[in-house]
């Protein structure tokens, strides 16, 4: 007796995404398994009277499968409900896009400070229309942020900074920009003419990053009451206005500011003692009547500092090697234009860090030998011009690797030029030892002898600048180039020429 064959299942119904059937008589569709949750399963219920001899066509196919249809897609339809509504229950609440009242009512007050007649048409100001929401409406001069939800006020949008254009805007600054945007990070009023007083009492807001009011016409002092040691401040820029008084010893407490420019105002008064802003990278308080003397002892300026520029003051004393090694990390010093005196430190020549030293227009008298002879110094460039110099010009300055250019002029240097220095003006590509001069400025001078031979193959229009003028050189004749301005003095105001080889420079011959 034959068998009695067993039919065959058809699954009238494909499994889910994500599902695969595993067996012919029970459509099971089995989920892929993670490693820590049970697989789910689906169970398919089939027909098996049908035999799919031949393919079925899509007639018999939509109503066979009706039945299933609504068994498969109604469990599946609940669970995406369910999906869906947990999503919804899950996700933060939408965040309002408008500004905060008192951020509003800052910004209001700034824009009131300011007179209408100096708003021009095309101004960021005046597209300020507060008949709409700053954050979300105005196209200019500001920056917001929704802080995060759960956090106070999360659902207004918060200003960050504030930044106007240099337009010629003319008014005060409202207490309430410093006081009323606590989440103000950069505040810029740059090269406008706000004047006035800033304002007592206010401290800055701790989330400022950076203030800047350069090039504008305050007046009075800085006030103390705006620094804290809470403050994060970073960068403040103070220049080209009209601040007098002294530099506010409170600006100590602002251990993370990396820049600080004083330039171009009227303080005056000695320079606080400012070592304790152990992040201070760069100090401009150029132009001012500054006095006292920064760099006479160590303590006064923080190590930190990479750049110090102190033009045009009336800073005075000598400057000395112990300041100098207490600034490890400077680069650039520039006291030019002030009463400094004494001598140049040959620690001046050996600081490991030191690449441009200007001290021109000044009251020095003497250039200490470098105590290594040059080699070792990292300067690229040095300017001494100005002063009171006297005596040989220093052979040390000829061996300095770096040293590109070199202003040793209107001074009271006699002698020879330096054979060294004729070599490395008249080179045009640098060597293993040392690079060219490219700016050689010794002009008004007493210097005396015979031109080195470098010298006088030098051209017009090279790589090097260089003047003799106002000298003691009458072998130096117009027609070279170097010799053009003032002419040579008389010989009678010239001292005895003494060109005579010291053993110093015999050693700078040797390469």
């Amino acid at each position: 007796m034959a068998q009695k064959k067993r039919p065959r299942f058809v699954c009238l119904s494909p499994c889910p995404p994500g599902f695969a059937a595993n067996s012919d008589t029970q459509c099971r569709c089995q989920q892929n398994a993670s490693p820590w949750r049970k697989p789910a399963q689906l169970t398919l219920h089939c027909d098996p009277t049908l035999a799919p001899i031949s393919r079925p066509s899509s007639t018999s196919i939509d109503a066979t499968m009706a039945p299933v249809s609504r068994r498969v897609l109604l469990p599946l339809l609940s669970l995406l409900l369910l999906a869906l509504r947990h999503a919804a229950l899950s996700a933060p609440a939408a965040t309002s896009t408008s500004t905060f009242p008192g951020d509003k009512a800052a910004l209001a007050a700034l824009r009131s400070a300011v007179a209408a007649s100096s708003v021009p048409p095309y101004s960021c100001l005046a597209s300020w229309d507060f008949a709409r929401d700053p954050c979300a409406a105005f196209p200019c001069g500001l920056r917001c942020y929704a802080p995060a939800a759960g956090a106070t006020n999360s659902s207004y949008l918060r200003v960050t900074a504030v930044a106007l254009d240099p337009a010629g805007y003319s008014g005060a600054l409202p207490a309430a920009v410093l006081s009323s945007l606590p989440f103000l990070a950069s505040l810029s009023l740059a090269d406008n003419r706000f004047h006035g007083a800033l304002p007592e009492g206010v401290p800055l807001p701790p989330s400022l990053r950076i203030l800047d009011l350069s090039g504008n016409a305050f007046t009075g002092s800085i006030p103390a009451s705006l620094f804290t040691a809470a403050s994060a401040l970073q960068e403040l820029y103070l220049s080209r206005n009209g601040f007098s008084g002294g530099v506010p010893p409170q600006l100590a407490l602002l251990g993370a500011l990396t820049r600080l420019e004083l330039q171009h105002n009227a303080l005056a008064g000695p320079l606080p003692r400012l070592g304790a802003m152990r992040s201070l990278v760069h100090l401009d308080v150029s132009g001012n009547a500054l006095s006292g003397s920064p760099l006479a002892a160590p303590g006064t300026l923080p190590p930190s500092l990479w750049s110090v520029a102190a033009r045009n003051n009336s800073f005075s004393g000598p400057l000395s090697a112990a300041a100098l090694a207490a600034l490890p990390a400077v680069r650039v010093l520039d006291l030019t234009g002030n009463a400094v005196s004494g001598a140049v430190p040959a620690a001046a020549f050996a600081h490991p860090a030191l690449q441009q030293l200007r001290l021109g227009s000044n009251r020095l008298d003497a250039v200490q030998e470098a105590p290594d002879g040059g080699s070792s110094s990292q300067l690229v460039e040095l300017d001494l011009s100005g002063n009171r110099l006297a005596g040989r010009l220093p052979g040390c300055l000829g061996a300095m690797p770096r040293l590109a250019a070199v202003a040793l002029d209107r001074n009271r240097f006699t002698g020879g030029v330096p054979e060294r220095y004729a070599v490395r003006a008249a080179a045009e590509e640098a060597t293993e030892q040392w690079v060219p001069f490219v700016r050689l400025m010794l002009q008004g001078n007493y210097l005396c002898g015979a031109l080195p031979r470098q010298l006088r193959q030098l051209k017009e229009g090279g790589s090097a600048v260089v003047s003799l003028a106002d000298n003691c050189l009458p072998r130096c004749p117009r027609k070279f180039f170097y010799c053009q301005g003032a002419p040579q003095k008389v010989l009678a105001t010239c001292p005895k020429c003494d060109t005579s080889i010291h053993r110093e420079d015999i050693l700078l011959r040797t390469p």
